[in-house]
């Protein structure tokens, strides 16, 4: 009977041995399929952080097109003023300018 029981003893410590190992080895591969899902999940949300960050560069773009459209016009339109001003008194610095280029030269 002793034999039998040391046997049993020996056996119930192999069984729990083996239970321990399996556990162990079960136990590391759910953190490495967690570590798997959350590596995927933080991808997923950078990727979606990345479109949306995408998105809101365009639009604030797009509004700041939008809101410089009407200055660029009014810049546009005061230099294409300033230009026709200035091309309408272009005879008249010429004239001046030739009066006093003669003038100087008929003086010296």
């Amino acid at each position: 009977m002793t034999v039998e029981l040391v046997q049993k003893i020996r056996e119930a410590e192999q069984k729990a041995e083996k239970l321990i190992r399996d556990t162990r080895l079960e136990a590391r591969k759910m953190i490495k399929e967690a570590e798997t899902r959350a590596a995927a999940l933080i991808a997923d949300t950078v990727s979606a952080a990345e479109a949306q960050a995408r998105e809101l560069i365009a639009e604030a773009e797009k509004e700041a097109r939008l809101q410089a459209e009407p200055l660029v016009k009014a810049q546009r339109d005061e230099a294409a003023a300033l230009r026709a001003a200035a091309q309408s008194r272009l005879a008249e610095a010429v004239a001046f300018i030739k009066g006093k280029v003669v003038n100087f030269h008929a003086s010296s």
